[in-house]
């Protein structure tokens, strides 16, 4: 019984539990996902009310076509992102703040990356990525949204590839957003660690699907906008835990296979 309880504590995922209590990387998560409701969701109301003329119901409409949402759902969802438009003046002022908050955050996140792999996270003559972090993002969303459409809207035939391309544009914009928030990681981390993001975003994008629309339909009628953005918390929630999921599960991986990297976790670069 011993040598069982001794193999379980020494297995593959015992270790990754392990580190992910001794990084609290959920107490991190938890104050990722804040910070990235409060930044990225102004950030995308400007960017909208930039460049669609002011449109306050078209996040509203990608999100109820998204989930499929109807009757209060729907208003609920409306009514929140009216509100959030309201309250955001276009102005270069709005511009300003909402990129420092989003921008914040990419420093944020560096630093939890950095933490995992072991390595430095960004240095001020760095800080620039951070920036080019914040436009990855939207552009990723931008094209995921365009590539879900396809896939709700297209036959048997089109569906499998637009999953496919969906899986390759996480893939490569997980390798480019570790590439710019941990300019050190070694290749041998880097792929990885985009492999298991990549699959991550595609299966919260399946979880979301069944989740989402329920939870919703349930926390708007309860709740109304409000509702909303607990079910909204929760989503984006689930994301920190899959942006933290590849890294984690990598460097873990190679932690145990590397019986020479010392306890920092900083002779993971070293050995590439």
């Amino acid at each position: 019984m011993d040598d069982i309880k001794e193999r379980l504590l020494a297995s593959y995922p015992a270790d990754v539990v392990r580190r992910f209590f001794e990084l609290e990387l959920l107490d991190r998560s938890f104050g990722l996902a804040a910070q990235a409701f409060v930044s990225l969701l102004p950030l995308l109301i400007v960017v909208v009310s930039v460049f669609l003329g002011g449109n306050e119901d078209f996040l509203a409409i990608q999100m109820s076509d998204r989930f499929g949402l109807a009757g209060a759902a729907a208003e609920a969802v409306r009514a929140l992102f009216r509100a959030s438009t309201a309250t955001v003046t276009i102005s270069w002022l709005a511009v300003v703040m909402s990129a420092l908050s989003a921008f914040a955050l990419s420093r944020r996140l560096s630093r939890v990356y950095a933490s995992i792999y072991g390595l430095p996270s960004l240095a001020r003559s760095q800080l620039w990525r951070g920036l080019m972090w914040i436009v990855v993002q939207l552009v990723l969303f931008a094209v995921a949204s365009q590539l879900r459409s396809v896939r709700r809207d297209s036959g048997l035939v089109i569906a499998p590839i637009a999953i496919t391309v969906l899986l390759a544009v996480w893939f490569f914009g997980d390798m480019v957003g570790l590439r710019l928030l941990v300019p050190s990681i070694p290749r041998r981390l880097l792929v990885p660690s985009a492999v298991v993001g990549g699959i991550g975003r595609v299966g919260l994008t399946a979880w979301s699907a069944i989740y989402m629309p329920r939870a919703l339909s349930s926390q708007a009628e309860q709740y109304g906008p409000i509702g909303v953005t607990f079910a909204l918390f929760t989503l984006i929630l689930a994301g920190v835990f899959v942006y933290l999921a590849g890294p984690l599960l990598v460097s873990v991986w190679f932690r145990r296979r590397d019986t020479a990297t010392p306890p920092d976790g900083i002779a993971l670069a070293a050995t590439e």
